[in-house]
């Protein structure tokens, strides 16, 4: 199916004249700011403005089309320079901030579209840790960008004349809808239409009701039928829901979006995982006051910090090290914090257990889940001692289970040689557990390697249920569970090889771990259990267009 690439290609040539704008030209400005335009496109200062088609042949001087994956937003800039449609445009105005000391990230342009409309478009979302912060920065306070864009929005409407379209993606959204809200009404009517692709709503204890009812009219949501960010502090207006070629938070991306002709493919629901996510946050957002909003968000984004990570893919390159080391920062967190996440898990269990827990946690997979979960709790509890206390109870445990079936082997009624080979196994292994339990010390070793062993044996079962269950899961269920199972196996070979290293770091680590392995993995088990209906679940369109 065609995305917004294919509508360049296709409809390229069309003039404005021709084919009017529509709904996904929107989309098609919306992601080229994320282009870094900075240097090429002027700014605010400058009278004048480049051509798309200008600015795109100095932008890819420096940047290889060759390097860019399927569906990089650079690929949008590309294809509009190559159309009669959009290569002759201009774009003035380049804003681009970023100021940490003052919490201050945003980047905005002009774009003057035929007969003297102009499209102001907010860059949304990338992937420096420090933006996503300011995401999360919206459910407590009016942040510096929204103020900032707002303050951008009024000037250029002063510098130009004629009427405006506002729009952006993701982050890009929530800028564009509030910074049209805040315009004074000496300006307000000439904003004919704001588009929000896939972004947040503003937060009801800083929404000022009359402007958004101002506004609303002309607010133009647009989400995939995976919805996470648009849906948070969901705006009230009627939805356009989008059809998307990719899969669960994937469908964010404006370039997944399906196009036929000059619109969106429609749907008429989202996703009901997606709603059951959607209800989960919301829940957590409301049980929150916004002084727990913002220890959470600093705490957070410290610890991200604490690992190295300055971009999103940092936190995984980092590995099991910089994995540890961002557990680490957040157990030492506000209390306020430890709060926060609680009333999450909190809220996601109200949620899971109104559907078939029960039917998920009596299966073999459900009772491994809930295991690694308490286990993950003792290691929790007692970080300094969890290694040698359980292993003092699997050493006891041990004695009397192998003690059981030494007795039990010796009253069997069976050949002597089988009876004594039996006997001297259970023996052995009694031994063993008695060898323990008196050098005390060794304890926490052996508990190492113990607790590597079980990872290796959680990483050979979760294949086995991925292979036996690969006909019935869904695509994304099975992608987490082979990563789970990858995770597990290298966790495990990571403990076996550092027998003797038994901290309190590590121990936090390994319980952090398991609970997590053990809440995704329940998840997992329990979305295959969700009933996939049509006809339930959210629904905004009355039919399929």
């Amino acid at each position: 199916m065609a995305n917004v690439v294919n509508y360049l290609k296709w409809r390229g040539d069309l003039s404005f004249s021709e084919s009017p704008f529509n709904e996904v030209d929107n989309l098609v400005l919306a992601l080229c700011v994320y282009s870094d335009l900075k240097g090429i496109v002027p700014d605010s200062d400058c009278s004048s403005g480049i051509t798309v088609r200008e600015a795109a042949r100095q932008y890819f001087e420096k940047h290889d089309p060759k390097m860019m994956n399927r569906i990089e937003y650079d690929w949008v800039l590309y294809y509009m320079a190559k159309g009669r449609r959009f290569g002759d445009l201009l774009l003035s105005d380049f804003l681009d901030i970023n100021d940490m000391s003052q919490n201050m990230l945003i980047t905005a342009m002009t774009i003057h579209l035929p007969g003297g409309t102009k499209y102001v478009a907010f860059r949304g979302t990338t992937y420096d840790i420090d933006d996503w912060r300011m995401d999360f920065m919206i459910s407590f306070e009016e942040i510096p960008a929204q103020k900032e864009g707002t303050k951008y929005l009024q000037n250029v409407m002063q510098k130009y004349s004629g009427n405006f379209l506002v729009g952006g993606h993701s982050k890009g959204g929530n800028l564009a809808l509030y910074s049209a809200m805040n315009m004074p009404p000496t300006l307000d009517l000439r904003i004919k239409q704001v588009y929000s692709n896939d972004g947040p709503g503003i937060c009801p204890e800083l929404l000022n009701e009359d402007r958004f009812e101002n506004i609303r009219g002309r607010l133009t949501h647009i989400i995939p039928t995976f919805c996470i960010v648009g849906m948070l502090f969901e705006p009230n207006v009627r939805h356009r829901i989008v059809d998307s070629d990719a899969n669960g938070i994937a469908q964010h991306s404006g370039m997944t979006w399906k196009v036929e002709g000059n619109s969106f493919v429609r749907k008429k629901h989202l996703n009901g995982n997606c709603a059951i996510y959607n209800s989960i946050i919301d829940d957590w957002i409301e049980s929150n006051s916004m002084e727990q909003r913002e220890y959470f968000t600093k705490d957070l984004f410290d610890s991200l910090k604490a690992g190295g990570a300055e971009k999103v893919q940092d936190i995984q390159d980092g590995g099991m090290h910089g994995f540890g080391t961002i557990l680490l920062s957040a157990a030492n967190s506000e209390s306020k914090t430890k709060i926060v996440f609680g009333k999450f898990v909190a809220s996601a269990w109200s949620r899971f257990e109104k559907l078939d827990f029960m039917d998920t946690i009596k299966s073999q997979q459900g009772l491994v889940s809930i295991s690694l979960i308490l286990l993950g709790f003792v290691f929790f509890a007692i970080p300094e001692n969890a290694y040698s206390v359980l292993g003092g109870i699997v050493a006891f445990v041990g004695v009397l289970w192998s003690g059981s079936f030494l007795l039990k082997s010796g009253t069997r009624d069976e050949k002597i040689a089988l009876k004594r080979g039996r006997m001297m196994f259970w023996m052995v292994i009694m031994c063993f557990m008695v060898f323990l339990l008196a050098n005390v010390e060794r304890i926490p070793t052996w508990t190492n390697v113990l607790v590597s062993i079980v990872f290796f044996v959680l990483a050979a079962t979760t294949v086995k249920f991925i292979v036996k269950n690969r006909k019935t899961m869904n695509k994304a269920a099975r992608f987490w569970m082979i990563v789970l199972a990858i995770v597990t196996l290298n966790v495990g070979v990571v403990s076996f090889i550092t027998p003797k290293s038994v901290t309190m770091g590590k121990s936090i680590t390994v319980g952090s771990y398991l609970v997590i392995t053990g809440l995704v993995r329940l998840i997992i088990q329990i979305l295959e259990y969700v009933k996939k209906d049509d006809d339930k679940g959210y629904c905004y369109e009355n039919s399929d267009e």
